[in-house]
């Protein structure tokens, strides 16, 4: 990546003689993905990614071109042909203007106290097959158990006429999964955590794994709840999702652009309780979805999406904000040097309140805890949502019975779930196993999180 500095910045000033302005995109992406479960193992590298896209605008369109092939000559070729396209489409110098921010040149690497390529492959299958065997000692009602551990370096370097900048990110994720049968009747639930490190993240905590076998263990007998409104409270994993669902496409402003999102309709206006704020940042410490800069050279920080139930800001990508004449925020991201950034999101939560969980159970006469997250999707044209979830615990007279239920299913219009909640937790986690797509495609890493939340909810 260092090698490639100097000649990427001279191919950006030789595109800049023709057009307004041009940048360039180098990634290199590699890894390895160990699985043991309780018939097999398998070990495989994650597939190698390495190239480099060079993006223009005309002053009308952004364009760009791409190689995977790093050399002088085949970087120079791949430079020409996307200036050349360019003149053919025809060049604006009067069009919008790109700000190329402030001359910089930065290095962020993420450190690995253990470095995953130091320890041996028999060793890391080994670890994995441990802990199978661990979750099969613990519980005789497991017929099938998982751990899977995943290792993602990802070097990255943009270059535009002011920007020179660099990271190295690494992120090691673990999940541990269990199948429990009983009776005719079967469970399935994982836990597990991803952050940036090595494999020093390997370990999942004992507290996590005695809560995984306990809950896991209630669900295997829970039966399902009656339909209805609740008032419920959601754990932090579900006010993860629920972030992530209610404004997470709703508020990528390249939906703006193509009518798509109601959330634009609905800009400084309110649409949440004056109780609930909202971010996105690529800032967070060691989370999984933390960076220097998005693939557009946007420096991070923290965007507030909602501030007091106010809608204040959406998520834009170098397009998005330059057609809307929205101010950037670090949210252009790609899956890969040949896909294109959209808006996308990164780190996404609720912001914390000053309730304690106690004191937002204690005058529930009858409703539902809800907690392990499964799936999610939501309408960003209507602005409808729909949250699955394996486990709500019943609460009676200001109580947790114990009783569970499964599954569980939140639907509703995302106003009046947000405009619903009445306490906010004083404390947030965020949860990183996922990814997101676009559509159907163009994953990225994200993750979500959040506080305790108070609201009404309609469940099945």
């Amino acid at each position: 990546m260092k090698q490639l500095k100097n000649i990427l910045k001279e191919l950006v000033g030789e595109m800049e003689k023709t057009v307004p302005y041009a940048a360039a995109l180098a990634m290199e992406v590699a890894g390895e993905r160990i699985s043991a479960q309780t018939r097999q193992q398998s070990a495989d590298p994650v597939d190698p990614q390495r190239g480099i896209v060079f993006t223009v605008f005309t002053g009308r369109h952004f364009m760009e071109n791409a190689t995977h092939d790093p050399g002088e000559s085949a970087l120079r070729q791949t430079a020409q042909e996307l200036v050349h396209w360019a003149e053919k489409e025809g060049i604006d110098h009067k069009g919008p203007s790109i700000d190329p921010g402030e001359k910089r040149g930065q290095v962020y690497t993420v450190s690995c106290y253990t470095d995953p390529e130091e320890i041996p492959l028999r060793e890391k299958v080994a670890a994995c097959q441990a802990y199978v065997d661990k979750l099969h000692g613990l519980d005789s009602r497991i017929v099938n158990a998982l751990f899977h551990y995943s290792f993602i370096r990802s070097q990255e370097l943009f270059v535009n006429r002011h920007k020179c900048l660099l990271q190295d990110l690494k992120r090691t994720q673990s999940v541990a999964m269990i199948v429990m049968r009983e009776g005719g009747r079967s469970a399935r639930l994982h836990t597990g955590h991803s952050l940036q490190g090595g494999y020093e993240h390997f370990p999942i905590h004992d507290d996590e794994i005695t809560r995984l076998l306990a809950d896991c263990g209630k669900i295997l007998t829970a039966e399902r709840l009656t339909p209805g409104t609740y008032d419920c409270i959601f754990s932090p994993e579900f006010a993860g999702i629920f972030a992530h669902e209610a404004f997470g496409h709703g508020t990528e402003t390249d939906m703006f652009l193509k009518k798509r999102a109601r959330g634009e309709e609905y800009m400084n206006r309110q649409v949440a309780s004056p109780l609930v704020d909202m971010f996105d940042s690529p800032a967070l410490k060691d989370q999984a979805a933390t960076f220097l800069f998005d693939h557009e050279g946007e420096l991070r920080s923290k965007t507030q999406i909602i501030e007091k139930g106010i809608l204040c800001s959406g998520l834009t990508d170098l397009n998005s904000a330059t057609r809307l004449h929205l101010q950037r925020t670090a949210n252009g991201r790609r899956e890969s040097f040949e896909h294109k950034a959209y808006a996308r999101m990164t780190n996404t939560y609720f912001g914390p309140g000053k309730s304690k969980l106690k004191d937002m159970i204690r005058d529930i006469r009858f409703g539902y805890l809800l907690d392990h997250p499964s799936n999610g999707m939501e309408d960003p044209k209507g602005w409808g949502i729909q949250l699955e979830g394996y486990y709500a615990e019943e609460i009676r007279n200001g109580r947790l019975t114990g009783k569970v239920y499964t599954p569980v299913i939140v639907t509703g219009y995302v106003p009046d779930l947000l405009q619903s909640i009445t306490m906010v937790g004083d404390d947030v986690k965020i949860s990183g196993l996922g990814m997101c797509g676009k559509g159907h495609k163009e994953w990225v890493k994200v993750t979500d999180g959040g506080p305790y939340l108070r609201l009404k909810a309609r469940l099945a």
